[in-house]
């Protein structure tokens, strides 16, 4: 999966799947309209999907050669298309945009919206966490996909509760910043012959973002 921002939906989708992703997350909707063209900017332009994606000299299918194949207007529209649920007016006007048809998945993002809400930082407010299960019991009852971005597992439990299947387990910045803030600090212990070794630091939440 990769993830695109605001804007840039259809040249970064393309580009994306272009190169081989399979599952495109796009952030910053806030709109049907915006929900439109995220599938639009995925799926063929083909009658009946809703697509504008056409045909290019990219490895969506094998090789170019397949270029406008059946197979290859089949991968398009096999694409996982994903949504970042983090504005205010997503929320509030979240059964209409997952009415869009063919979003698959939802990710709630609980940094973005408590800024729209302008609780910046505060994403274990109570208005977030209600947003939040909002969105994943919405999605569930509309046949969407939730989608949950974990710091680690402790904090699975009261999603699988809820009915959550997909997380996204870590972050690569965290897991490089703990490496080499851990060896980092053992490495210097040694080196000043101290005794103790520095352990990572735990993430101040483990929820979405």
């Amino acid at each position: 999966m990769i993830k695109v921002e605001q804007k840039q939906y259809a040249h970064q989708a393309m580009r994306a799947i272009g190169s081989g992703f399979q599952s495109v997350l796009f952030a910053d909707i806030r709109t049907v309209a915006d929900a439109e063209a995220c599938v639009a900017a995925v799926r063929a332009e083909t009658p009946g999907t809703g697509g504008r994606l056409g045909v290019g000299m990219r490895r969506d299918v094998g090789t170019v050669l397949e270029g406008g194949s059946p197979a290859y207007v089949d991968a398009l529209n096999e694409v996982v298309i994903a949504i970042m649920v983090e504005k205010r007016e997503c929320v509030e006007d979240l059964e209409a945009i997952l009415s869009v048809p063919d979003i698959d998945m939802v990710q709630f993002g609980s940094s973005d919206y408590s800024m729209s809400l302008g609780l910046t930082g505060q994403r274990s407010h109570p208005n977030v966490v209600k947003a939040e299960r909002r969105t994943i019991e919405t999605a569930l009852r509309m046949g969407k996909h939730p989608r949950v971005e974990l710091a680690d597992i402790s904090a699975a439990k009261p999603y699988l509760e809820m009915g959550v299947k997909h997380f996204c387990i870590g972050w690569d910045v965290r897991i490089l910043y703990n490496w080499w803030r851990t060896n980092g600090a053992g490495m210097r212990a040694m080196l000043t012959g101290e005794a103790t070794v520095a352990q990572a630091p735990q993430p101040a939440k483990t929820g979405t973002y």
